[in-house]
């Protein structure tokens, strides 16, 4: 896990050698709850959340905020 700053504001990556799984299935109802939680906090900052994963190619989560 890393936490820099970028410009006025702060990026958050956290990766991972899981097991992975479908980014697209994060819009499935009942899926990844924590991931739908997480960016629905990040647009409500005006910040963006990406998703990497594959099975078994692990996850990256990168969390882009603003600064105020």
């Amino acid at each position: 896990m890393t936490l820099a700053r970028h410009g006025c504001g702060a990026v958050l990556r956290i990766t991972d050698d899981g097991s992975g799984f479908e980014p697209q299935s994060i819009r499935r109802a009942g899926r990844h709850l924590g991931l739908v939680s997480m960016r629905d906090r990040t647009n409500g900052v005006g910040g963006t959340l990406t998703v990497e994963s594959a099975p078994g190619k692990g996850t990256t989560i990168e969390m882009e905020v603003p600064g105020g």
